[in-house]
């Protein structure tokens, strides 16, 4: 009997049999004539097995078998060289020169173009550079606003006008800089951002040579291996990026996006210098101290999204493939990823009219130009309800929304399609923001104004300390005045939307220092923007009637749903997600009540965390302390220095010299507007409101 994994054996009739232990025979010599026939056996199956193999082969012969590859079969004669082998299942799968050209380091070890972002830098010369631009152009803004005040001609929409033209000349990245700081209507007032939406995003060119090696460098191909004709005029010119178009081999149209050279670098100067402004304007007590934190990140953070096109690749490619799911009549252009990166876009040519075009043939009554639409299947009642079935659609189920919804950046097809482009400003909600909106939404429909306001103050959280009573009330008041003209049918068209509110709602946020969310910000303008479009194209809309039209439409589709979970569950039985969902339900049963007890416990307004103003006073007090006995020392060794190099009467001690640098009427000025600015900052503090909670959970 031949040995098993070396371990000893006994015959069936009880007689000892040789053992063989770690490969080693023991003394008692093995029996010949089991041996012989046990070397018979093995050599048959070796001689069927490089039979199977040399016919596996394509050259028709044997593959040469290596010590690492195949496993040396014991025999009875214990000879480890025994030419009988097996083969294992990683043998031979490759021949060994395309394992030794696969082993060579050929690849470049270069991320995928979703994880490369870009990350600019500046430099003090840049910025510096930037903040003089600004501030010349500041100054004459301020000049010529100065010289209307004399005349007696000077008014809000005046200056605000003003203030676009001369970022229009500025040209560059301070449009889109004027585009971005036309969404916070919760910081400018509500005739800025007007005005600011109104610009035009016109700048010359850059070379198309450019263009082209960009896109070859990206693609690794000569331009004429992947289009078939390339236009090198751009049909667009805009302050981030230049449009070209071009054929594919495949015969489609598609546009072309390409980032402008060095703007990413421009833009964080602009942010720096912006930045260092806002600072300035805090140390001065001029703004809240703190108040900028939030708007320089947000503000920073629309910058760079509009900067990368892998994710405007995404987020086109998501809408387009969600909203084709729920609505027919709206879509996004086709993106090609494999031909986009961080700084190149592709996608399908459209071809329509702009929304904007539209708008003029409506507001002009222009009966011919409205006749040729009609034929087209093209109706402005029509495309202003569905307008706002895209905008209910984003906000309340999708993954997210189109945030700048201008008429330049809306297609007009036939039978009324709609087609959204440039999705490089987006916005996203969470289950809580969502949740908000949806409840607004329906305590307006139950005309319960006391609960539109909790959900109203809800979306400013954290709270700033403010008196929430007093805030509470003007809010009610503003509702009941739109919920009134709203209900009336003897309103104006903008009477029949939501932009009043909102605007008098970013004013009181202004005014109680309570900016908002970035996502909530661009909630409420894309919203401003979709109800105020279709309302000029269709004076009679009712954008709240449409929405209770999308909810209905929205609860059928949720019923759909609903029963088909239900039938699989009754008819196929739970579903591993239904355990998993029973075993959740089990886990929340547990944490419910304490869950509840403790929101019982907490207050029903959540408050930024403030420090207490008497810790307040004494850190500004003891800074201001540390800075002027820092700076005192500082300037009394350099009158040290100062008076041992120089012939005359020196001072010989420390004291001396500080006695001199405090005799100074400059330095006297600058500690005393130090003192003042630390002072104003604790009576900002010391006016705050007290945020307490009493027992009951109530503020």
């Amino acid at each position: 009997m031949t040995p098993n994994n070396g371990e000893g054996s006994v015959e069936g009739n009880g007689s000892p049999q040789p053992v063989r232990l770690n490969g080693k025979a023991a003394a008692s010599p093995p029996d010949p004539a089991p041996v012989q026939q046990s070397a018979r056996r093995e050599a048959d199956i070796s001689s069927a097995v490089l039979k199977a193999l040399k016919q596996r082969d394509p050259t028709g012969h044997a593959p040469a078998i290596s010590a690492d590859t195949v496993h040396p079969i014991g025999n009875g004669s214990g000879d480890p060289d025994h030419p009988v082998h097996k083969r294992t299942r990683g043998a031979g799968l490759l021949p060994p020169d395309v394992r030794k050209r696969l082993q060579a380091d050929i690849l470049p070890q270069v991320p995928p173009s979703t994880m490369r972002r870009g990350e600019w830098k500046t430099n003090w010369a840049q910025m510096f550079s930037r903040l003089f631009i600004y501030s010349w152009t500041a100054i004459k803004w301020i000049i010529q606003v100065g010289w209307d005040k004399l005349r007696g001609i000077d008014t809000l929409d005046r200056r605000a006008e003003r203030f676009r033209e001369f970022i229009e000349i500025l040209g560059g990245s301070a449009v889109k800089l004027g585009q971005q700081l036309s969404m916070r209507i919760d910081l400018l007032p509500y005739e800025y951002t007007v005005e600011l939406s109104k610009m035009l995003d016109r700048m010359p060119p850059f070379p198309v040579e450019y263009a082209i090696q960009r896109i070859e460098s990206f693609l690794g191909r000569p331009l004429g291996e992947v289009f078939k004709e390339f236009n090198p005029v751009p049909i667009g010119s805009a302050s981030v990026a230049c449009v070209f178009s071009a054929y594919l081999e495949s015969g489609e149209r598609v546009a072309i996006k390409i980032r402008r050279p060095r703007i990413g670098e421009q833009f964080m100067a602009d942010c720096a210098a912006l930045g260092l402004v806002l600072k300035t304007l805090e140390f001065l007590t001029i703004f809240r101290p703190g108040l900028s934190h939030n708007f320089l990140y947000d503000f920073r953070a629309m910058l760079m999204d509009e900067l990368d096109f892998s994710k405007e690749c995404r987020y086109t490619e998501l809408f387009r493939r969600r909203v084709h799911k729920r609505m027919s009549f709206v879509s996004a252009p086709k993106v090609y990823p494999e031909l986009s990166c961080e700084d190149i876009l592709v996608t399908e040519f459209l071809e329509g009219i702009w929304l904007r075009e539209m708008l003029n043939a409506v507001e002009q009554r222009d009966e011919a130009a409205l006749s040729l639409l009609r034929a087209q299947g093209i109706y402005p009642e029509l495309v202003a309800r569905r307008l706002l079935r895209a905008n209910q659609f984003g906000v309340f189920e999708n993954l997210l929304f189109h945030a700048d919804p201008h008429p330049s950046n809306v297609v007009v097809q036939r039978d009324s399609r709609i087609v959204f482009i440039d999705f490089g400003s987006c916005g996203v909600y969470t289950s809580r923001e969502r949740n908000i909106w949806r409840q607004f939404s329906y305590y307006h429909q139950q005309e319960d104004v006391g609960r539109m306001v909790q959900s109203a103050v809800a979306l400013l959280e954290p709270l700033p300390p403010i008196d929430i009573d007093e805030l509470s009330k003007r809010l009610e008041n503003l509702f009941w005045e739109n919920l009134n003209a709203f209900k009336s049918k003897y309103t104006q068209w903008w009477e029949r939307t939501s932009a009043r509110v909102w605007i008098k709602y970013m004013e009181l946020a202004r005014e109680y220092d309570a900016p908002l969310a970035l996502n909530t910000l661009r909630m409420i303008r894309s919203t401003l923007m979709y109800e105020t479009v279709a309302a000029r194209l269709f004076g009679r809309v009712d954008a709240f009637k449409e929405h209770r039209k999308y909810l209905k439409s929205a609860g059928k589709a949720s019923r759909r749903r609903v029963r088909k979970r239900v039938q699989n569950f009754l008819f196929k039985g739970p579903s591993p997600d239904d355990y998993r969902s029973f075993e959740q339900l089990l886990d929340m049963g547990n944490r419910t009540m304490y869950l509840a007890q403790r929101w019982l416990d907490q207050p029903p307004f959540h408050f930024s965390m403030m420090v207490d103003k008497f810790v307040y006073a004494v850190s500004v007090m003891l800074r201001t302390m540390i800075t002027f006995v820092f700076f005192t020392l500082g300037a009394a060794f350099l009158v040290l220095a100062s008076h041992l190099v120089r012939p005359g009467p020196s001072v010989h001690n420390i004291w001396s010299a500080c006695e001199e640098v405090l005799s100074w009427w400059p330095y006297q000025l600058l500690v005393g507007f130090n003192l003042f600015l630390s002072i104003r900052k604790i009576m900002m503090r010391l006016f705050d409101k007290d945020v307490r909670t009493n027992s009951t959970g109530l503020t």
